[in-house]
C-alpha cells in the first residue's frame, strides 16, 4: 500500500476538546490537549507519539487494554496472580466502575463480550444487554425521562454479564477479581484531568440527586485534577456481592434496596423486572475481509453493520489506496452512510427477523458499492433514530485467550443517580436503546432487549488470533472499530499507531443515528491539507471535529506468539502488558 511521508498535526486528546476550526485546505492547529504529532507507518524517524505512553507495549504472558490505566493494571495483575483473560477482562471492568465510573459499572445497561478460546478454536459471544422495566411504555415515559433520573434505568445487564463469564470460562472467584476494585474504592482515586472534564460537564446532571451529589460532588463542586474521590460504599456493595454471590444483585438484599430506592422516587423498575433477567450466549456473526476472518456479535450490536461497510470497501484496491487519502476517506464515508441506513431501518435487540446472511454478504456489498459515486457523495433517504458513557476493554493470556468487551451507562454518568447508599450508578439505558417513534423497530415496550451500538471484534488469520478490539463513542463505534481493523490488516500497521492515528468520522447530534440526510462528516487533525479540500469538491460538508470514540485493542504476533496492547490516547486508558 501507499506509503506518506508524513502525517502533520494532531487530534484532541479528550473528550470535549475541540481542534482549532479552519475550513479546507487551510492546516489544522493543534490544541493545548493536542497529542503531538501523527508518525507514518513504518518510520521511526518522524517524531511524535513515539513516547512510551504512545507506543504498543509487548510482553509474553499476558496483556490489558482499558480506557483506564487502574483497569489495566488490574487486569494484568490478575493475569500475574494465575488468572486468564477472562478473569483479567472481569477484574478490568470492575476496576472501571470504581475510577472511570462515568462510563460503566454494575448498574450499566450492559453490553457484549467475545471471546475467543484457544484450547477450541472458537470464539463465543455473551449479550449482556438489559432490558425495559415492564412498566416502561409511551405512556409512562417522556424523552426527559429516557435520558436522567429516576425511571430512566433499564434492567443493569453489565454485571450479570461479568459474573457468566467469570462462572463459564474464568478460573477465578468474584472476590478474587473484585479486590483490586475494592481496594481502589476503599483508598480512593485520583481524579485526572480527563476525569474533570465529564465531571464538570455533567455538574446539572449530579447535582440533581443528593445520593449522587453527596459521592463525587463532596464539597459541594466537581471535583480537580489530583483530588481524590473514595467510595466506601460501593466496595462494601462489592465486598458483599463478593460474599453473597451474583444472584444478589438481581433477586436478593442489594436486589431490594436498588428497587426500594428507586420506587420511593419515583422510578418503576421492579424486582419482578430484576429477577425476570438473564444474559444470553449467541453465536457470533463472521464475514472476511483482506485475508481475516472477523468475528462480531448479531444485531443488538452494530457488527453487521460495520461488517456490511468493510465488505463493500473489500472490494476496492486498498493495497495501493492511501490510508490518509482522499479517494479512500471519501469511499468510507458514504460506504458508512449505506451502511447506517440500514442499522436504522433493522437493527434492534427485539426478537424479529432481521436479514442478517444477506445484509453481510458480499453480494450485497456488491450491490452497495454500485451505488457509490466515486466521485460525489450521492443522497441517500433515511429516517433518523434515538445515543455515550460507554468503554471498551481487551485481554489476552498466555494461553492464547483473548476477549473484547464494550460495556456502557449510555450518557455519561448514566442516569445520574446513585442507588442510595448502595454506591452504584444506575445506567439510562431507555436513551441508547429505544425510541418513542411509533412503527420504529426499536418502539419502547416493557421488558424489551434494548439495543445497542457496541461493536467489539475478534480478528483471525489462518485459525490464529491477530487481534480483539472494542470501541467507547455511540455510533462512532463501529466506524473507529472498522478503521483500526483496515489499519490492522489493509494498512499493516501497529496496532497502537492503528489506534492513535486519525479518523474520519459521520455523526449526529443528541446521540441519534446519523442517517445521512442529517448527519455531519468530520475528520481529526492529522490528514493532509488537500484532502480537506478534496473531499469538499466531492460535495462533504465538513465540520469542526467531534467525538473521535475512543479504541481499545489486543494483538497477536501469529508467528512468534508475543502479544501486545494498544490504547486509545484520546482517553486515560493505557495497556499493561508482562
Amino acid at each position: 500500500m501507499k506509503r506518506r511521508d508524513f502525517l502533520a498535526t494532531s487530534t484532541a486528546a479528550a473528550a470535549g476538546s475541540t481542534l482549532l476550526g479552519c475550513g479546507p485546505g487551510e492546516s489544522r492547529g493543534v490544541t493545548s490537549d493536542g497529542i503531538g504529532q501523527w508518525a507514518a507507518a513504518g518510520d521511526a524517524n518522524v517524531p511524535g507519539l513515539l513516547g512510551t505512553a504512545h507506543q504498543s507495549v509487548w510482553g509474553r504472558r499476558g496483556v490489558t487494554a482499558a480506557a483506564d490505566y487502574y483497569a489495566s493494571l488490574a487486569g494484568t495483575q490478575i493475569m500475574m496472580q494465575g488468572g486468564n483473560a477472562i478473569d483479567a477482562i472481569v477484574a478490568a471492568a470492575a476496576t472501571l466502575n470504581v475510577s472511570e465510573p462515568y462510563m460503566s459499572g454494575l448498574g450499566g445497561f450492559g453490553g457484549f463480550m467475545l471471546i475467543y478460546l484457544a484450547e477450541e478454536g472458537r470464539v463465543v459471544g455473551l449479550d449482556a444487554l438489559g432490558r425495559s422495566p415492564s412498566a416502561s411504555s409511551d405512556e409512562t415515559m417522556t424523552l426527559d425521562d429516557f435520558e436522567a433520573g429516576y425511571k430512566a434505568p433499564i434492567v443493569p445487564g453489565a454485571f450479570k454479564g461479568w459474573a457468566a463469564a467469570l462462572e463459564r470460562y474464568g478460573t477465578m472467584s468474584l472476590g478474587d477479581v473484585f479486590e483490586p476494585a475494592i481496594q481502589l474504592a476503599e483508598d480512593g482515586f485520583v481524579i485526572s484531568k480527563f476525569d474533570q472534564l465529564h465531571t464538570s460537564s455533567s455538574v446539572d446532571k449530579l447535582s440533581q440527586f443528593p445520593s449522587t451529589a453527596a459521592v463525587f460532588m463532596p464539597n459541594g463542586r466537581p471535583p480537580r485534577m489530583g483530588e481524590i474521590i473514595k467510595q466506601p460504599d460501593l466496595a462494601a456493595s462489592m465486598r458483599h456481592l463478593a460474599r453473597a454471590g451474583s444472584d444478589d444483585f438481581y433477586k436478593g438484599e442489594l436486589a431490594d434496596r436498588i428497587v426500594r430506592f428507586l420506587s420511593e422516587n419515583g422510578g418503576h423498575l421492579t424486582k419482578a423486572d430484576l429477577e425476570a433477567y438473564d444474559v444470553e450466549w449467541r453465536e457470533p456473526i463472521t464475514t472476511t475481509f483482506q485475508g481475516h476472518t472477523l468475528h462480531a456479535m448479531p444485531p443488538g450490536s452494530c457488527g453487521m453493520t460495520m461488517f456490511q461497510v468493510l465488505n463493500i470497501m473489500d472490494g476496492f484496491d486498498l493495497s495501493n489506496m492511501d490510508l490518509y487519502g482522499s479517494e479512500f476517506a471519501h469511499l468510507w464515508l458514504e460506504a458508512f452512510k449505506l451502511g447506517l441506513i440500514d442499522d436504522d431501518r433493522y437493527n434492534t435487540g427485539k426478537k424479529v427477523d432481521i436479514p442478517v446472511d444477506r445484509i453481510i454478504s458480499k453480494a450485497y456489498a456488491d450491490e452497495q458499492r454500485a451505488k457509490i459515486d466515486p466521485t460525489r457523495v450521492a443522497s441517500f433517504s433515511g429516517d433518523p433514530f434515538p445515543f455515550f458513557g460507554t468503554t471498551s476493554l481487551s485481554s489476552a493470556d498466555r494461553w492464547g485467550n483473548a476477549v473484547a468487551f464494550t460495556q456502557s451507562l449510555v450518557s455519561v454518568y448514566g442516569s445520574g443517580v446513585i442507588a442510595g447508599d448502595t454506591g452504584i450508578f444506575l445506567n439510562n439505558g431507555h436513551t441508547f436503546g429505544f425510541v418513542l417513534e411509533e412503527g420504529h423497530v426499536n418502539y419502547l415496550e416493557g421488558g424489551e432487549k434494548a439495543k445497542g451500538v457496541m461493536t467489539p471484534c475478534v480478528v483471525m488469520k489462518d485459525d490464529k488470533l491477530v487481534a480483539a478490539v472494542g470501541a467507547a463513542g455511540g455510533y462512532t463505534i463501529p466506524q473507529t472499530v472498522g478503521q483500526v481493523i483496515t489499519k490492522l490488516t489493509a494498512g499493516e500497521m501497529d496496532v497502537q499507531l492503528a489506534i492513535a492515528s486519525p479518523r474520519m468520522l459521520v455523526n449526529r447530534g443528541g446521540g441519534r443515528a446519523p442517517i445521512p440526510e442529517d448527519s455531519v462528516t468530520y475528520l481529526e487533525g492529522g490528514f493532509p491539507p488537500s484532502v480537506y479540500a478534496e473531499l469538499a469538491d466531492r460535495g462533504h460538508y465538513l465540520v469542526d471535529p467531534g467525538n473521535p470514540g475512543g479504541v481499545q485493542a489486543v494483538y497477536q504476533d501469529t508467528e512468534t506468539g508475543a502479544l501486545a496492547g494498544g490504547s486509545d490516547p484520546r482517553r486515560d486508558g493505557h495497556a499493561i502488558a508482562w
